[in-house]
């Protein structure tokens, strides 16, 4: 009520506008064809981790099949299916065709600036441990021993991302909860 004894309408604070649909991150069919030459390789550059992942184990079990039985042909199979595999998914996904994990486009843009610098932070290392061995050899005998450390850091990695995410996820609907308002 105003000072004049009538009722004015409050009208709601203005909300931000909502921000515009990200653009898909364009991806290169050609550089996924080439790093699929080693399998699984041209998935992570793509961001399809499970894909990656599938390919690299059929491809060292392809391997190890081989290893023992005359099954060698399963290598070439497995090669080609994730070469031709990593081309196809690159032009589906710049098409809008594949179907990728199930996340908002803020989170893609987030997740693709976060895949790369990580993929480019990756292959700068093994470069850089390519490179140093072309001159100085290291021996790599020690990973015969070593090699289920890489699982225990990877898993490591999984259950600290996941707490993480927990917790900002908690943060977040204890925020809402209060305010009322989605952040």
């Amino acid at each position: 009520m105003n000072t004049q004894g009538t009722y004015q309408q409050q009208t709601p604070a203005t909300q931000p506008a909502p921000m515009p649909p990200a653009a898909p991150t364009r991806r290169a069919p050609g550089l996924a064809l080439v790093l699929s030459f080693f399998p699984g390789l041209g998935h992570l550059y793509l961001g399809l981790y499970q894909r990656a992942a599938a390919f690299f184990l059929a491809f060292a079990f392809s391997i190890w099949l081989a290893d023992h039985s005359d099954l060698g042909i399963v290598i070439a199979f497995v090669w080609f299916f994730a070469v031709i595999d990593a081309y196809r998914q690159a032009q589906l996904l710049n098409m809008g065709l594949a179907v990728e994990p199930l996340i908002s486009g803020e989170q893609r843009v987030k997740a693709a600036r976060r895949g790369n610098l990580g993929f480019g932070v990756f292959l700068l290392i093994v470069g850089l441990v390519l490179l140093y061995n072309q001159f100085y050899p290291i021996d790599f005998s020690f990973l015969e021993d070593w090699w289920p450390l890489l699982l225990v850091v990877a898993g490591i990695w999984m259950l600290v991302a996941h707490f993480r995410e927990k917790a900002r996820l908690a943060a977040k609907s204890e925020v809402t909860g209060r305010g009322g308002a989605d952040i």
